[in-house]
This record gives structure tokens, C-alpha cells and sequence, in this order.
């Protein structure tokens, strides 16, 4: 026994040295990976030395006297914070995910491959204009030289993958781009659901279905003006073109093809101890993500100062590192800080010394399906104009770690690549990013704008994703512009698959930017965007029916309305606004139900939660059970409307404007969608109620609805996307907090999705701004940025944001020196 007990002794002691020694490995593996932050390092690609200061959130100032040796520093501090989350992108985009992960993500290569991302990449750089192309060749080189020093020193993820980056080249960057175009723009599968639901339900009631009205709609053009536009104050005249002046308060966001060396079927298995398939259903997610966003700005009337105000929030998939990087850039004729995507060199969204400027997703419909016959005898063949025609093949090899390549065949057809087939039946996408100019790099050059006719004269340029664009100057004016391509199409609006054989509902062209929506300082001094629609009825021009619900837009507008001596912490506040209002409205109908009916309600839960709905105010907090019963109560209503002509099939309809529907049929009660087992819609309105009670009791494992809090349902998960596959979800990704909000509220929050950075510019004082991301500046998992900014984005305050050298000074922690080679040697 005592010889047992001493050689347990032994095996226990030994084990635990083995843990302590894997964990000090583990340990030096990722501390000798983390960059240099101070002292000098020679940087040969730039021409003078270039001086990088990083202040105590990690956000770096860089400072060069030239562009061009500005963004080659750009990109090699971009390296060293996001290394590996700038590689995993262009590999997102370009179809190379296999690569690295195996069979596991086979399906994300394939689609990304039809859709030829890569291609439009490598022609976007070929045709750019030169001056264009060397700002991007030069960030290369800035990425590149980090790449090679730190060859032995590469992030964790590299070396738990077993693999190394191959080169950055600008057709990288350009498939960052194109990332952010799908997670954006991308519509042609609910094209696809749509056209199911409109055979099921009948055209008639797809109609009904598909709203698009709403009288929360805040149009910001398509009326008629309600006085002559101004012309910006102390900035010169405007080009001619067209500007509408908002109404009266009531009208109311990779492929590079050399080899990869270490990347082959004998090498050793990665580290990880499963197949990523967390990892395979983020980048599904992300690809059917609705994004939303919110962006606002005030004039000088309505401010603590009498100069303008601007917010800005994007939602976005929650991502881990945060899909945004702050940066500062310095150089002659350029001061701009803000908010920069992993690889692509300068700012996106931010301020220089003059002007402030944020986006929201436009959502214009810029894909569109064509369906085509397929030749029974052929399937390689399609049918055009009475003919049929050979379809392009081109052959995309597909590396895949641990077996043999795959070949993805892909047939183009004259609108573009066959992204699904059904027998005989093709459907070939035609998408704007995809077409010459389509991935035209323009977005961050607005950092060099100065006035309102510069900062049109770039949003000229955006070929894409289409936002919502507004804009402040330090001279008092405020305006709003939609940027990118939208097509114009012969016939139709792009909502639904057309016919393909003909040339009846071609592209004739894109609308004409003068022609775009467009306002400069409104008599109320408010521009607010949400996604939701911003053309009404007297606008010309189609740019979707895809428009968000209205509610974030409307609830904007309601704060803002409620004082005018707004500073940057109130419009955090705004940011983080709790209210939702469907789930109020849809409040008041089932009290109203309950009044009438109260013996309908037959679970004895369902009558205890429509008693505490009575003076609800609608503020969607974690501990909110009211919120949880009032969304479960309006899934399982939907549910009931459409079952019977949907069938189980009713997850078919996601229409981002439901509420509109419900809303209405509510209002009005038709008799024509009560289902046939209710006698009227007050029982359909407590029955859904009851079947949302017995849905929550299963989804809990609760029966006691004091257990059936909003926030259970609302847990955070921000994860890392090798998290749980390296058994190290805890350590590396955020708390799995109860999160406050909807995809209602102003604060719209999902489980995996949310704002992604939140932004208020003061044009009276720029160190007032606020600038925050999601979890940290930095990828490295032992760096002190890799988590500071979550509390703060959390708990819904903003972050300061110093840009004057004297603010600046104060909050400064590391000083780095790049030198160039003449100055490194000495």
C-alpha cells in the first residue's frame, strides 16, 4: 500500500511538471511572439523614419512624412496586431480555407470559389490607376517585411496550424474588400426563399407579405423639398447635380496564387485537437448575416458647443480579433483617425482636422438571379435567345490539408456563375462587386477630404458595398450622400429570379451619382440612418425593397428630438438605447387580447406574464422577462399565420420588414390570414402566447418563468474561431455575458452579432470624440490590448479619444522607430 501510495506520489508530481512545463512553453510560444512597441527596428521600405506611438488602449499613431512610406508602416504595424485575422480573411474570400482547416470547410471554398472573388481581385488591381495600385504595393511592403522578420516569431494560430502567410500582395487587400461586399450586399438566396414563398402563398399574398411602407419611415429623399438647399458654409460651390433638401420632422462592409510551402497532405496534423466545424458555421453565418448599423448627425442647434455632432455604430458579426482597427495616420496632407479593416491600408470611418464622416448599409439590391434552361442532353449548355449555348468552364483547384485537392468546376454563363441548380433549371448571379470597377478602392480615401464638395468628390468613386453616408465640417455643415453602384435595370427590381434566355431585364447602366440620394443641411438639423429605408415615393430611382424594419430609425429620431444641448456621452447613450418598440407594440395587442378573452389564455403561466405586461415600458434589459415572452410570443404568431400556406416551410420568409406585416394584419385583422382553428385573432394572440410559454419552458429546461429572462437567451458569444477546437473557447474568447437589447433596439444585439465600434466625432473639439472597438487592439493572445476595450463596449461607455499632440502626450505608452536601411546600418 504504501508503495502504491509513493508511486501515486511520483506519477503525480511528474504530471504536474509536465503541465507546468507545457504551460511555460505555451507561454514563451506566445510572449517571443509578441512585436516590438518600442525602442528602433529597421524598417528598409521606407524612404525617412517613420515613428509609431501607441497610446494606453493600444491604439497606434503613425507618423511619416509621405504617404506612401505612411501606409508601408500602416501595414506593418497592421501586422503586427492582426497578423493572422488579416491571412484568415483574404483566405475567407478566395476559397482557401481547406488549406489550412481540411475537409471541414470544403462547402465555404466551393461558393467562394463559383463566386470568383479571386478573380475580380487579381482584374481590380490590373485596371486600378497607378497612383492607386503604389499606395497598395506599398502597404504590401509594409505587411511583408513584418512577415519576413518574424518568421520564427509568428502568431500562435500559425504555429498551432502548422503553416506560415505567404506573401501580401494588393490583390489581397482587394479580397478584403470583396469580404466585406458579401458580408454587406449579399441577397441572392433570399431572392431564391422569396420566389418559394410567392409559388406556396400566392402572389397575392406575397404581396401582403412584403411590405415595404411603413409610416416610422424617416425619408431622407424622394419628397418634395420643403425649402431651397443650402450651399456649405465657407466651402466652395458644389458641381452641378442634384441635392433634395430633407423634409419637415414627419416624412420622416484575398488571392494572392503562389504556393504555399509548408502546406501539403504529409504534413503533420495541426495541433487542435477537432475539426473546426464552429469555425465552418461562423463563416456560413456571417455569409446569410442581415447587417445593420446605425449613423447620426446633428447640426450646431442641437449641440452643448453650436458645432455638429456625428455617431456612428456598425453591426456587425462579433469577431474575434474585432473586425475594425483603430489607427491614427499622420503625414503632409493627411491627419486622419478612425477605423481601418485588417488589411487595407488607411482609414474607413472617422475625422481629420475638418471633417467626421460614418456609414450604415444602404442594402441596395445589387445581385440579381437570372434563370436559365439547361440542356437535358448537355447540362454544360444553357438556353439564350432560342439557342443553346456553351457555358464558360472554368476549373478552380481546391488544396485540402490531409487529402487529396478537390477541382471545383464552375459554369459562367453571360449573367455571370451558376450558384445553384435545380434538375434542369440553372441560376446564374450577376453581382456589381464582380464587374469591371467593382472593387475599385475608394472608401478610405475620404481621409483627405476637406469639405463637403471633396468628400462627394470620393464618395463619387465607391463602386460598393452601397451605404448610407453622413457627414460633419468643422464650418457648421451637415449632409448625407449614398455611396456605390447601383444598377438600373430594364425591367423588373431585382427582388425576385427573372428570366435569363432573353435580354428583357438586362443592366442598362448604374444610376447617376448626381442622381443618388443626396441632402445638405436640413432646416431641423437631424440626419439619422439605420438601414432602413431613406428614398420615398418621389424618388426616382430603385435601390431595393430589402429595407430594414424602421423601429432603430424611428427611435433614433425620437431621442434626438428630446434636447438640443447633445454632447458625446449622450449620444452613447443613444447608441445603447434599450426600447423596442414592435415588442411594445405587440405589448399592448396581447393585453388588449387578455382584457377581452382572459379565460383564452390556458396556461396559468401565460395569464401571470400577461399580468406583468401591463406598464411594461418596452426596455429590452437581460432581466427582462417581459422581453423574452413578448419576441417568443411574436415568433410562434408568425409561425401561425404562415403555416398554412408555408407549411413547415416558414423559416422561407425572412423578410427584414416582418414587422411591417404583422403590424398591419394586427391592426386591420383581415379575415384572409386568420387560420382556420381560430375563431378570431384574439385567441390566435393567446394561443401564440401559450405556445411561446411551452417554447420557453422547453428551450430553459424551466418551468418557472422567473427563469425565462431575456438574457438567457442573449448570451454573448464573441469567440476566437479556434477557440473550442484548441480547447481554449475560455481563455481567448469573451464571457458568455446576458446582453441587454434586440434586433430591435437601437443597441441591436444578437448573440454573435452587435456593434463592432462605436464612434462620436465633435467637430467643436476632437479629444472630446470617443472611438472604441469590441475586445482589444491586438490579435496577440499575452498582449495587454487583446481585451482592454470589451469592459467599456460592455457596458456601453465610450473610450477617449485624443488627437491633438497635446492630448495625445498624456495617454502616450510606447514610441517605436522605423528606420530606413541607411539609417538602420549606422
Amino acid at each position: 500500500m504504501k508503495r502504491a501510495v509513493r508511486i501515486l506520489r511520483i506519477v503525480a508530481v511528474a504530471l504536474v511538471i509536465l503541465a507546468l512545463a507545457a504551460g511555460a512553453g505555451a507561454w514563451w510560444m506566445l510572449r517571443r511572439a509578441l512585436p516590438q512597441l518600442d525602442g528602433q527596428t529597421a524598417l528598409p521600405e521606407v524612404k525617412r523614419e517613420v515613428v509609431v506611438e501607441r497610446d494606453l488602449w493600444g491604439v497606434p499613431r503613425i507618423r511619416a512624412q509621405s504617404l506612401e512610406d505612411l501606409v508601408t508602416a500602416h501595414g506593418y504595424v497592421q501586422a503586427q496586431d492582426r497578423l493572422w485575422q488579416m491571412d484568415l480573411l483574404r483566405r475567407v474570400a478566395a476559397g482557401e480555407l481547406s488549406e489550412i482547416f481540411g475537409a471541414a470547410t470544403l462547402d465555404v471554398d466551393r461558393g467562394h470559389r463559383v463566386l470568383g472573388l479571386r478573380q475580380a481581385a487579381e482584374r481590380a488591381v490590373r485596371e486600378m490607376p497607378a497612383e492607386t495600385r503604389a499606395l497598395l504595393e506599398a502597404y504590401a511592403r509594409g505587411v511583408n517585411r513584418y512577415i519576413s522578420e518574424r518568421a520564427s516569431r509568428l502568431p500562435w494560430e500559425f504555429l498551432v496550424l502548422r503553416y506560415a502567410p505567404r506573401p501580401w500582395t494588393p490583390a489581397d487587400t482587394a479580397l478584403v474588400g470583396a469580404y466585406m461586399h458579401e458580408v454587406l450586399s449579399a441577397s441572392w438566396r433570399s431572392e431564391l426563399n422569396r420566389a418559394e414563398v410567392h409559388k406556396l402563398a400566392g402572389e397575392e399574398r406575397a404581396r401582403e407579405l412584403y411590405v415595404v411602407d411603413s409610416p416610422l419611415d424617416r425619408f431622407v429623399t424622394g419628397h418634395a423639398p420643403a425649402a431651397k438647399p443650402e450651399s456649405p458654409r465657407n466651402s466652395p460651390p458644389r458641381s452641378p447635380g442634384r441635392i433634395e433638401q430633407a423634409s419637415a420632422p414627419h416624412s420622416l462592409l484575398l488571392f494572392h496564387s503562389s504556393t504555399l510551402s509548408l502546406l501539403h497532405s504529409s504534413t503533420p496534423a495541426p495541433l487542435y485537437s477537432s475539426p473546426p466545424l464552429d469555425l465552418l458555421r461562423h463563416f456560413e453565418d456571417e455569409m446569410n448575416f442581415v447587417a445593420g448599423s446605425n449613423n447620426w448627425v446633428v447640426s450646431g442647434q442641437h449641440t452643448y458647443s453650436g458645432k455638429p455632432l456625428l455617431a456612428n455604430d456598425t453591426h456587425l458579426p462579433l469577431d474575434l480579433p474585432c473586425i475594425w482597427h483603430l489607427v491614427h495616420l499622420q503625414a503632409p496632407g493627411w491627419n486622419v483617425k478612425g477605423f481601418a479593416l485588417p488589411g487595407v491600408p488607411l482609414v474607413i470611418i472617422g475625422h481629420n482636422e475638418r471633417i467626421a464622416w460614418g456609414f450604415t448599409n444602404n442594402g441596395a439590391d445589387v445581385q440579381d438571379v437570372y434563370e436559365l434552361a439547361l440542356n437535358p442532353q448537355n447540362p454544360k449548355q444553357y438556353r439564350a435567345h432560342g439557342a443553346w449555348v456553351d457555358a464558360e468552364v472554368r476549373r478552380e483547384v481546391v488544396r485540402v490539408r490531409g487529402r487529396a485537392d478537390e477541382t471545383v468546376e464552375v459554369l459562367l454563363t453571360r449573367h455571370g456563375p451558376i450558384v445553384e441548380r435545380k434538375e434542369n433549371t440553372a441560376y446564374a448571379l450577376r453581382w456589381t462587386a464582380t464587374e469591371p470597377g467593382g472593387l475599385d478602392y475608394a472608401f478610405p480615401l475620404l481621409g483627405r477630404a476637406q469639405n463637403w464638395q471633396e468628400f462627394l468628390d470620393v464618395v463619387r468613386q465607391v463602386p460598393g458595398p452601397a451605404q448610407n453616408a453622413v457627414y460633419a465640417d468643422v464650418d457648421g455643415n451637415i449632409g448625407f450622400a449614398v455611396a456605390g453602384k447601383v444598377p438600373v435595370r430594364k425591367k423588373g427590381n431585382g427582388s425576385l429570379p427573372v428570366p435569363g434566355e432573353t435580354d428583357e431585364y438586362e443592366w442598362t447602366g448604374y444610376v447617376p451619382f448626381e442622381e443618388m440620394p443626396q441632402v445638405l443641411n436640413p432646416p431641423e438639423g437631424i440626419i439619422a440612418t439605420a438601414n432602413a429605408r431613406v428614398a420615398g415615393p418621389g424618388y426616382r430611382w430603385h435601390l431595393t425593397e430589402r429595407w430594414e424594419a424602421p423601429y432603430r430609425t424611428a427611435r433614433i429620431y425620437e431621442l434626438l428630438s428630446e434636447k438640443r444641448r447633445f454632447r458625446p456621452h449622450d449620444f452613447i447613450g443613444v447608441q445603447t438605447d434599450l426600447k423596442s418598440l414592435p415588442h411594445l407594440n405587440l405589448a399592448a395587442e396581447l393585453r388588449r387580447a387578455f382584457a377581452a378573452l382572459p379565460a383564452a389564455a390556458g396556461d396559468a403561466r401565460t395569464k401571470e406574464l400577461l399580468q406583468k405586461l401591463e406598464g411594461w415600458s418596452g426596455v429590452a434589459v437581460a432581466s427582462s422577462v417581459e422581453t423574452a415572452f413578448v419576441e417568443f410570443t411574436r415568433r410562434a404568431l408568425l409561425r401561425n399565420l404562415l403555416r398554412p400556406f408555408l407549411g413547415e416551410r416558414t423559416n422561407l420568409y425572412q423578410w427584414r420588414r416582418s414587422g411591417l406585416f404583422l403590424e398591419r394584419v394586427l391592426r386591420e385583422r383581415p379575415a384572409g390570414w386568420l387560420p382556420e382553428n381560430f375563431p378570431g385573432y384574439d385567441q390566435l394572440l393567446l394561443s401564440s402566447a401559450d405556445e411561446a410559454a411551452r417554447e420557453m419552458e422547453r428551450e430553459s429546461g424551466s418551468g418557472d418563468p422567473r427563469d425565462w429572462n431575456w438574457g438567457r437567451w442573449m448570451k454573448l458569444q464573441m469567440r476566437h474561431p479556434l477557440g473550442r477546437a484548441a480547447l481554449l473557447d475560455g481563455w481567448l474568447g469573451a464571457p458568455r455575458a446576458e446582453q441587454n437589447g434586440t434586433a430591435f433596439t437601437v443597441n441591436q444585439t444578437g448573440p454573435s452579432f452587435g456593434p463592432a465600434m462605436r464612434f462620436v466625432a465633435d467637430l467643436a473639439d476632437w479629444d472630446r470624440s470617443l472611438m472604441n472597438g469590441t475586445f482589444g487592439q491586438s490579435g496577440q493572445l499575452l498582449s495587454p490590448h487583446y481585451r482592454d476595450h470589451f469592459p467599456a463596449w460592455l457596458e456601453g461607455r465610450g473610450l477617449p479619444s485624443a488627437f491633438s499632440d497635446a492630448e495625445f502626450a498624456k495617454v502616450r505608452r510606447h514610441t517605436l522607430r522605423l528606420l530606413p536601411a541607411a539609417a538602420a546600418s549606422k
